[in-house]
């Protein structure tokens, strides 16, 4: 038996500590679901005999007995992470990859410290944001005989010749339908994240995050997309759920290597106040916006590498005393002593802000 640490999610505790004693079902295996504590975030962990998982633990599965048990383990971590969506989304709920797991309490304590940048980063943009998926599957066949029906012309070629046309053309009909239900959908959303297409027929799967307050009329703009398209397409919309495709913590990479690399992308100086943090965000968002360069397909990824910088530097600058969204007359330092000096641990595993004027955490 080798027991471990399995973490569900890490939470936003500044509002106050969930009720975990609610969930009378427990975590994996029923264990009681525990919360380690740091700074204003919480991670929710329970106890696990590692040493039953074999490789249902993201690996390879070997036999049926591995699976089934991959699939009930799995099923319980979705369990607890709705659970805690419903008690504290609203102040900033971030789910972990499933089978993520920590030798004990104290290193659950170490992942938090060395992360702690980017799980507020994560933290801030999920809160009070569910995420909702929408699927998309068309009938290739009738979508053939559609354009046919529509462009006589295509089959008077050659064979090879028609079938190449056809094929283009359902390129071009794919790619307007994906714009037609993403125009109607995005508006409605904070962000969207793109998973792999499950079968050929799939055309459109693609997850939002959507403030709680918009669900509702998300759910309506879903509704009424479908019922456009009712004739050749078919949806399927899941959720809510929490945000599972919003999120890539890279654990590989410390504090300061995080607002080093965001500091950078946004071309700060090592010494910068707010005032001039947010224009130099400002300046580049607009000069990267896919709406000022339509015919680069990479403004896209470039626009959502700036917003993640800036949501890193914001973290970093609101976690150190003095910090006010009106603006701090103050500058910021990134220098590396500066940032890694502003989370150190105690003995208790608490952190400690050593920068002037702040007070060790009780």
């Amino acid at each position: 038996m080798q027991i471990k640490r399995f973490i569900y999610a890490t939470i936003d505790i500044r509002s106050g500590l969930p009720n975990l004693a609610a969930y009378q079902a427990g975590g994996i295996d029923a264990a009681p679901l525990e919360l380690v504590c740091h700074r204003d975030i919480a991670a929710v962990v329970s106890a696990i005999d590692v040493t039953q998982f074999g490789s249902s633990l993201p690996g390879e599965i070997s036999t049926e007995q591995q699976e089934e048990s991959h699939r009930a383990h799995l099923l319980k971590y979705q369990q607890v992470n709705s659970f805690l969506l419903e008690q504290v989304g609203r102040n900033g709920m971030l789910p972990l990859k499933f089978g993520f797991t920590a030798s004990d309490n104290d290193e659950v304590k170490t992942v938090l410290e060395n992360a702690y940048i980017q799980l507020k980063t994560y933290l801030e943009k999920l809160q009070g944001s569910v995420e909702l998926v929408v699927h998309v599957s068309w009938e290739l066949p009738k979508i053939l005989q559609e354009i046919v029906r529509d462009n006589p012309d295509l089959t008077a070629a050659d064979p090879v010749q028609a079938g190449r046309l056809l094929f283009e053309a359902a390129e071009v009909k794919k790619r307007k339908l994906v714009e037609a239900i993403h125009g109607t959908l995005s508006p409605l959303s904070k962000d969207y994240s793109d998973a792999p297409l499950k079968t050929e027929a799939m055309i459109f799967n693609r997850s939002y995050l959507v403030d709680k307050g918009q669900e509702p009329l998300f759910d309506e703009a879903v509704d009424s997309v479908a019922t456009e398209f009712e004739d050749i397409l078919t949806f399927s919309y899941i959720g809510p759920l929490p945000g599972y495709s919003f999120v890539n913590i890279e654990l590989n990479q410390g504090n300061f290597a995080m607002v080093d690399k965001s500091r950078k992308l946004l071309q700060l100086p090592e010494k910068a106040s707010w005032g001039s943090i947010k224009s130099a965000y400002r300046q580049l968002i607009l000069a990267h916006h896919p709406d000022r360069n339509p015919d680069d397909p990479q403004a896209v990824q470039r626009t959502k590498d700036l917003v993640a910088a800036y949501g890193i530097v914001k973290a970093y600058c609101q976690s150190l005393p003095g910090f006010s969204e009106e603006g701090t007359p103050s500058e910021f330092s990134f220098a590396k002593e500066a940032v890694e000096q502003a989370f150190i641990v105690d003995d208790k595993g608490a952190v400690l802000a050593r920068v002037k004027g702040s007070e060790k955490p009780t």
